[in-house]
């Protein structure tokens, strides 16, 4: 029996992207200016120049982003090895911060933008769908041959990210990879099984320029799990909100202009008002809460979420999860009802005797 092939992360995440470079003539590289995109870019790069051969690389641009990671992408950009795929189009993106808005409509005519828009960065896209994760797939299709997507995804931050990759095979043999829209095309994770040490060693070790926002919340000691830069009021995402204006006070005031909720939520995001975390005192229960927001919360969707809760369950636990998701106008299920756990919803009951 032949012994097995031992090799770690770096080599093998090199000996992927070679891979990837052999088979294909077009590769795109998806970034977004957090860690992780960062690596992938600089690994493909490197790639591209030991051949001689340019590499895509694609950023859809939801318009409320750290100013950070536009300094970033601006720098991927403009490397003498990538052919740039900036998309700034109009796009529906989900506002957790307000009831009375339920988008904020990205790059769209007649909004007053937080930023012009780039030169050279593509402004029409004919066809293309308004939502931010429909972009993607409808992107892959307009190849006009067989193309890699290169993303960053790691199997370590979740196992919902494993899930993904694992129950949706793609090319032949290959398990970092999964079936992109296109008959040709496939998606692959270079770096699929990294940890997050991996990444700032990767970046260390190579002097990477990265998004400054990391070092910021590293300062005020945000924990290394929640060091995310993301689109600033998606539900998963606002609470970033609450350090905005310290980290990049110019950002958080065109934000401010730009769409109404993110006030009060820089202050609150935190708080009780926004988690779900304690149950008002003049209610009796989440279920009486949650009942009392259904009635009286002007959402453009409440329809939908009437209809979602029908199938969940009554429950407090669950109850109490509603409510969460009513109060960040979260309609679309991006932050889903988790059920929570049997000494938590003890001590709930113990605290209202």
């Amino acid at each position: 029996m032949n012994a097995p092939v031992i090799e770690n992360v770096l080599t093998a995440a090199r000996r992927r992207m070679s891979f990837v470079f052999d088979r294909y003539r077009r590769v795109v590289v998806s970034v977004s200016g957090g860690k992780d995109s960062h690596v992938i870019w600089h690994l493909a790069v490197t790639e591209a120049q030991r051949r001689q051969r340019k590499v895509e690389v694609f950023f859809l641009d939801q318009e409320a982003e750290y100013a950070g990671t536009i300094d970033v992408i601006r720098s991927m950009m403009s490397h003498p090895s990538v052919t740039p795929r900036w998309f700034q189009v109009p796009l529906r993106m989900t506002n957790a911060t307000s009831h009375r808005d339920t988008f904020m409509r990205a790059w769209a005519a007649g909004e007053e933008w937080m930023r012009p828009r780039e030169p050279g960065a593509i402004a029409e896209a004919l066809g293309a769908p308004d939502r931010f994760y429909d972009f993607f797939p409808w992107f892959e299709r307009q190849a006009a041959e067989p193309t890699a997507f290169i993303v960053g995804l790691r199997s370590r931050e979740s196992l919902n990210r494993w899930r993904a990759v694992k129950a949706n095979p793609g090319l032949d043999g290959i398990g970092w990879s999964t079936k992109a829209d296109g008959r040709e095309n496939f998606r692959f994770y270079p770096i699929f099984d990294w940890n997050v040490g991996d990444v700032w060693k990767y970046l260390a070790d190579n002097a990477i320029r990265y998004n400054r926002v990391y070092d910021a919340m590293f300062m005020r000691g945000t924990p290394e799990r929640n060091l995310r830069v993301s689109f600033l009021v998606h539900e998963q995402s606002f609470r970033a909100l609450t350090s905005l204006q310290e980290l990049e006070p110019e950002t958080h005031e065109r934000l401010v202009r730009r769409l109404f909720g993110v006030h009060a939520a820089a202050i609150y995001a935190n708080e009780d008002i926004f988690n779900a975390r304690k149950l008002p005192a003049h209610f009796k229960s989440w279920r009486e809460f949650r009942s009392y927001l259904l009635d009286s919360t002007p959402l453009e969707k409440i329809g939908r979420l009437r209809k979602r809760f029908s199938k969940q369950g009554d429950d407090e636990a669950t109850c109490r999860e509603h409510v969460r998701q009513l109060l960040i106008n979260d309609w679309e299920n991006n932050v889903p009802v988790r059920r929570m756990a049997a000494a938590n919803l003890r001590k709930f009951w113990w605290d209202r005797l």
